[in-house]
């Protein structure tokens, strides 16, 4: 026997089921806050996710993150370029750089050719990296050293 024939047949039982609730079997339109579709359900209850989106967060809005503010201390611009001044000093090895006697090349052009000699004399790989990191301030693997040096 159908609900609706059930409820005909007792009116008291429906006054009493439905007191505070809509009818059953009425259907309300439903909206996706998350992505704005809107539509039908097939069934009276809440439907687990957006047909569009397929958010089970469809009946929530959205929460947006807090946007980062200014901060709190300014940044000194002196402090800055003197610190980035001694950071590139250091990755191009100019006079100024923390080995005084160290005015060497840093350049890649001068790495693969150090490489290139380095294989000629029959150095090992290990030999390689050893003097890449020393000289250059890079650590490679043994793969890479032979991509660079084909």
């Amino acid at each position: 026997m159908s609900l609706s024939k059930r409820f005909d047949q007792n009116p008291a039982r429906l006054r009493v089921l439905l007191s505070g609730r809509e009818r059953p079997g009425s259907l309300n339109q439903q909206r996706c806050y998350r992505c704005g579709k809107s539509w039908w359900p097939r069934q009276p209850r809440k439907p687990v996710r957006c047909p569009g989106c397929k958010s089970p967060y469809w009946d929530k809005p959205r929460r947006l993150r807090s946007t980062l503010g200014p901060p709190n201390e300014s940044v000194n611009k002196g402090t800055l370029s003197k610190s980035l001044g001694q950071t590139l000093t250091k990755a191009f090895g100019s006079k100024d750089a923390d080995h005084p006697g160290d005015h060497n090349d840093r350049s890649l052009a001068h790495a693969l050719t150090v490489l290139k000699e380095m294989k000629a004399a029959g150095g090992t790989w290990q030999e390689m990296a050893d003097r890449l990191e020393r000289e250059f301030g890079t650590t490679l693997e043994k793969d890479q050293l032979k991509a660079l040096v084909r």
